[in-house]
């Protein structure tokens, strides 16, 4: 084992960024109930698919409130650890390694349901004008690709450290980073001492890649089908899919990015080890707790119904009905189809 005697740790509490913590949780947390609201408002959208979008906006409210609110990490940089400030600890007392399953556990279970929409959205717009139901490989694929969360998850929750394995190690790699210990509730991983933690960053690897490469490759199906459906529905309902296709590209795009671009920064610092990497580790953490609210973000601007639903005073749109008396009669076969095909989309 290589040791590092010019690393040294910071063992003051970075304020800033607990207080960034806390005012973007606040608002974290208004802006994703108001995602919530306006998907559930939404009747055009059609049911799995509305499930899933449902399920993604609650997790990212889950993970936006357990990272700035509950949780408020630090990680202590270049050592694989770190320490959490938030209520689970102040008020429940709950360690920093249960703290940090529960956050992996969301994280993966974010990226599942954003694999599980585009993957939807896909199977919804390739069965327009057909009764299919959704075939048993693509359930399969939904319940393996969440279970997946919970097995990485269960792997790491028996990747901590006894207290002495933790002193041994930060004596032998890290001597002159003794004093991380006087922070209250640290927890310290090594990928060489603790061979889970290795099986848990390959499993964690493998699905974050495979997540893209999905994503990517059924967004690029999603693009090339919905074009050949043009003639089969009307001009209104096309439109709407093309919208419906383009704010959950721009969801899962965004957010992709704001968590690779952190995490692979820490990854980084990990494997290389660069001694006063703790304001980078600071930075990283107030940019990963963005990815959240900046889907509903996107979400909100690339919808032009969910504009409406805000300007609107979240009312909705009622037809103007004439109050002169109109004799009303059964609708002729051939308006009965028009009718059917100017239906108002599903997204």
């Amino acid at each position: 084992m290589y040791t590092y005697s010019e690393v040294t740790i910071d063992v003051t509490k970075p304020t800033f960024l607990l207080t960034f913590y806390s005012i973007h949780g606040t608002f974290a947390l208004v802006f994703n109930i108001l995602g919530i609201f306006l998907i559930m408002k939404n009747p055009k959208i059609v049911k799995m698919y509305k499930g899933f979008m449902i399920n993604m906006q609650i997790l990212s409210l889950l993970a936006d409130a357990q990272t700035t609110l509950l949780m408020q990490p630090v990680y202590i940089l270049p050592i694989i650890g770190g320490y959490t400030n938030g209520l689970l600890w102040q008020v429940f007392r709950l360690s920093s390694h249960i703290q940090m399953a529960m956050f992996l556990l969301l994280l993966y279970l974010q990226v599942a349901s954003i694999v599980c929409a585009i993957v939807t959205k896909y199977h919804v717009v390739s069965n327009i004008g057909k009764l299919s139901d959704r075939s048993i490989l693509f359930w399969i694929f939904v319940i393996v690709y969440h279970g997946c969360a919970f097995v990485i998850t269960g792997f790491f929750s028996v990747s901590c450290l006894a207290r002495q394995e933790e002193e041994n190690l930060i004596k032998t790699k890290f001597p002159n980073a003794i004093s991380v210990f006087t922070l209250e509730n640290v927890a310290i991983y090594d990928l060489q001492v603790n061979k889970w933690m290795m099986i848990t960053t390959i499993l964690f690897a493998f699905m974050l890649t495979s997540s893209i490469v999905i994503s990517f490759y059924f967004s690029v199906r999603l693009l090339k089908t919905l074009p050949s459906k043009r003639n089969t529905i009307s001009a209104r309902s096309f439109r709407g899919h093309q919208i419906a296709v383009t704010s959950l590209m721009a969801q899962a795009t965004v957010p992709f990015l704001v968590l690779i671009i952190p995490i692979g920064t820490i990854v980084y610092l990990f494997v290389h080890v660069l001694p006063n990497a703790q304001e980078i580790s600071n930075i990283m953490m107030a940019v990963y707790s963005f990815h959240a609210s900046l889907s509903t973000f996107v979400m909100i601007i690339s919808t032009p119904q969910y504009r409406k639903m805000i300007r609107r005073g979240f009312r909705a749109q009622h037809p103007i009905i004439s109050t002169q008396m109109t004799k009303v009669g059964p609708p002729s076969a051939d308006i009965s189809l028009r009718l059917k095909k100017l239906s108002a989309p599903e997204m």
